[in-house]
């Protein structure tokens, strides 16, 4: 039996592997959670299913995200059906109970007739009362298997063909070499000019435009200005030239520059910070841009730009699912009527989408990935490029979408791929690797940055424990991401996980018999827990799609994470034992009072929650944390003998500093060069011997290259 085989639900046709109802001569293409639950429903007809069941089955047991989308995915189902097939009801609610499916399933079986046709042979599960059949019960056996294989599906990234892979490191060209960091190229359609990003060491981001047919000439500057300006791209005729900006308090707006005159006109804006694209059809006609949806679910909203008309008037891309996604990356497809998207998933996961551009329905591509670093569709081919990262490495990919293909051009830090319109491919190429460094804090005149583990690998997120008088962090050196201890000079190295997983931020217990840290896997993202008294690790099953970086009670029996949004404790069983503050955070430290110390979203302010107390009080009303995860509180014997170190990033100054309670000032530790750390790989302090540790880039050299159109897929 062929599991994907479609399936009647009333007088509609269920394509459950393409996530498509059929009624008549009209269809609808449905997100995947809401096929999974209708297969569920299908699954369990005729009996009630409660909305308990539904969360655990569909949404993993996450009730404070399936709740919500349990309600949405049903409303959805309902006005679908309804506009397909408006005279028949689909799904009852049953008050206190849950939901039912309304009409019988039916499964149809393939038989070849002796004429060798197909004819579609019915069987209708039964309802009535008595004996059930050996071909009921075979026809409900059929569907039960049907949808298993559909929940495993949609968990499990598919690929219609084997991953294949291509050597074409031999074939890069560099086109930049510039010191500093070239970014994000853009060429023109005839292939003449490069546009990019250019931050130079100590300077402000500018636009810079090289002619690719005398590249013995030096680029010229295309803007000057304080702002930070992004990706860009040309208009038809080379005239202008259309890209993002930020200005120091990361508001984003969208703008058309003349190349000659320099003339600017804001056509919109595209809200706070975040991760903006843009992009023009090949007609020269219509711009596409990414905006800041809801901010505080994290949502995005798809415009476009009417370049023909007068007023520059905006629409935005129909959203059939309430814009519940995050899109990072956008290009137009060549015929300007579907758009390619990047999309992160509530796994936390990142997949290629084809948006349709009228209606705005979505169909899933590529398998999923740690994150994805720019996408684009080759002018004359049906096939995709874009940057994915896996096991902390990040790749070009090359996906053909006649056969699914996924191809991997084993190109390391190819990023923000480009094609010209003759199908070379640019790129800028960021591949750094990243070394633990300390500084010393206890110094009346500031110590230069000294290497703890300096490698050919790259190692991040260090964690020190004071009991065990070691360092727990991450490293590829076996070629994954595992997790490593070494003593607090870098020396006795040890492996002590085989996950082959991605693994992020590993924290100590108080004890020292733990360590607690995020692995992600297959599209799962999950908490483990590795214990040195057994030397094992164990997942805790929390329910939870994402966990933000964990952090332990001083007793060392509970962690807590965040799920994206709220903070929650868990026992080392995985117990969910309830929410620890009522605002919304990613990250948050239990004192030894109990006290809980968290930032705000906007990572602006430092609060606390007292164990006695409801409600949170204002710890630090001003402070520049760059990353919502990575500060690290240094406890004393009391409030105002603690501290708070962190990264401070404002544009290119980079700094490392701290929080003084007992003066409420901030002090700077050391000013770095620009990306001399990384602000999302953690930080720890040595109290013993007053050291700072961090995630440090060993080089912030990043050019632009290009592969020659022969040499590709």
């Amino acid at each position: 039996m062929k599991t994907n085989q479609p399936f009647l639900v009333g007088q509609c046709q269920v394509c459950a592997f393409e996530n498509k109802l059929i009624c008549a001569d009209k269809e609808h293409v449905l997100q995947p959670k809401f096929i999974e639950l209708l297969c569920f429903l299908v699954e369990r007809y005729p009996a009630a299913v409660t909305r308990e069941e539904l969360i655990t089955n569909v949404w993993d047991g996450n009730q404070f995200v399936g709740e919500k989308a349990l309600t949405n995915a049903i409303w959805h189902l309902r006005k679908t059906f309804k506009e397909l097939d408006p005279e028949r009801s689909y799904i009852t609610t049953l008050r206190k109970t849950g939901y039912r499916l309304d009409q019988p399933p039916i499964f149809a079986e393939l038989h070849k007739s002796e004429t060798s046709s197909q004819e579609l042979q019915p069987t209708v599960i039964a309802t009535k009362q008595g004996r059930i059949s050996n071909l009921q019960i075979a026809t409900v056996l059929m569907i039960t298997m049907m949808c298993i294989a559909f929940f495993y599906f949609q968990r499990t990234p598919i690929i219609s063909a084997p991953l294949v892979t291509t050597t074409l490191a031999e074939h890069i060209e560099t086109i930049t070499t510039n010191p500093g960091r070239e970014l994000f190229p853009a060429i023109s359609n005839d292939s003449h000019f490069l546009a990019y990003s250019w931050r130079r060491p100590g300077q402000q981001t500018n636009l810079y435009l090289r002619d690719l047919f005398s590249p013995e000439q030096a680029a010229i500057a295309l803007t000057d200005s304080l702002y930070v300006e992004g990706r860009a791209v040309f208009s038809d005729d080379l005239n202008d030239i259309f890209y993002f900006r930020l200005d120091a308090q990361e508001r984003c707006e969208i703008v058309k520059q003349q190349i000659v005159t320099a003339k600017v006109t804001v056509l919109a804006s595209c809200g706070q910070g975040g991760n903006l694209d843009l992009d023009i059809n090949r007609a020269g006609s219509k711009l596409v841009f990414i905006s800041e949806g809801n901010k505080t679910l994290g949502q995005t909203k798809l415009n476009i730009i009417d370049l023909q008309r007068t007023d520059m008037a905006i629409t935005q891309v129909p959203c059939p699912d309430d814009c519940q996604f995050y899109d990072e990356s956008v290009v137009f497809s060549p015929d300007g009527e579907q758009l390619l998207v990047s999309r992160n998933l509530a796994s936390g996961y990142e997949a290629l989408f084809l948006v349709e551009l009228a209606t705005g329905q979505a169909k899933q591509l590529t398998p999923e990935f740690v994150d994805i670093r720019g996408v684009d569709w080759h002018p004359n081919k049906d096939i995709l490029v874009f940057s994915g990262v896996e096991q902390g490495k990040r790749h070009g990919y090359f996906y053909e979408l006649a056969t699914g293909r996924l191809i991997d051009s084993q190109v390391n830090g190819l990023s923000y791929p480009e094609y010209g319109q003759d199908g070379s491919l640019y790129f800028h190429q960021w591949h750094i690797d990243s070394a633990l460094m300390r500084v010393e804090t206890d110094n009346a005149i500031a110590s230069s940055p000294f290497p703890i583990l300096s490698t050919h690998f790259n190692t991040r997120f260090p964690d020190y424990s004071a009991i065990k008088n070691k360092l727990a962090f991450v490293s590829n050196e076996s070629g994954c991401t595992e997790l490593w201890i070494a003593n607090k000079d870098g020396t006795e190295r040890k492996k002590i996980t085989e996950l082959n997983a991605t693994i992020y931020s590993p924290v100590w217990s108080f004890d020292g018999r733990y360590i607690a840290f995020i692995a992600s896997k297959n599209a799962m993202n999950t908490l483990q827990l590795y214990d040195f008294n057994t030397q094992t690790t164990t997942e805790l099953k929390t329910g939870f799609n994402y966990h933000g970086k964990p952090s332990w009670a001083q007793d060392s029996r509970s962690i807590l994470t965040s799920n994206g949004n709220e903070l929650y404790r868990f026992d080392l069983n995985g117990n969910n034992l309830g929410k620890v503050i009522e605002q919304a955070t990613l990250y948050g430290y239990e004192d030894r009072h109990g006290a809980i110390i968290f930032a705000d979203l906007n990572a602006r302010q430092l609060w606390i929650k007292q164990p006695d107390s409801k409600h949170a009080e204002l710890l630090v009303d001003a402070i520049n944390l760059s990353n919502h995860l990575s500060w690290y509180y240094v406890e004393g014997a009391t409030q105002a003998t603690s501290r708070v170190y962190y990264f401070n990033v404002e544009q290119a100054d980079y700094r490392l500093s701290y929080y003084d309670f007992a003066s409420q000032t901030k002090h700077d530790v050391i000013r770095l060069p620009e990306r001399a750390f990384s602000r999302s790989s953690g930080l720890t302090y040595i109290k013993e011997v007053g050291w700072l540790v961090y995630t440090s880039y060993k080089s912030p050299q990043i050019d632009i290259k290009r592969i020659k159109a022969e040499y590709l897929p």
